[in-house]
């Protein structure tokens, strides 16, 4: 069986054997459009933007300094003065990552970049 045939099998399988995982990225997701409430919290892929590409990437390198695993995403992936950060929530998250990172994130955002 083809690697990628294996692949879509067990992740069926997961999905269907372990509804938690679901259950617990909705609980992540709800945390954080609670804990951010500006922020579009649609997918497991929330994001945040800052504007500039410079404000976006020196805002990604402060908070991966603190820890967090969050990326910088410019043009031309999105368009002009819309560069943003990438939050990508995972069931491997706890609800303290969530609160550590939206305190990191008040406290290290830009001055004029509003939420």
């Amino acid at each position: 069986m083809p690697l990628q045939a294996v692949l879509v099998k067990r992740a069926l399988e997961l999905v269907r054997d372990e509804p938690e995982r679901r259950e617990r990225l909705a609980a992540l997701k709800a945390l954080v459009a609670r804990r951010i409430p500006s922020l579009a919290v649609k997918s497991q892929i929330v994001p945040i933007i800052i504007g500039e590409d410079a404000a976006a990437l020196a805002l990604a390198k402060n908070l991966q300094a603190q820890g967090f695993d969050i990326r910088a995403i410019r043009p031309p992936t999105v368009p002009e003065g819309t560069a943003r950060l990438r939050l990508s929530l995972n069931v491997g998250l706890t609800s303290q990552d969530i609160d550590n990172f939206a305190q990191a994130l008040e406290r290290l955002l830009p001055s004029g970049v509003s939420l």
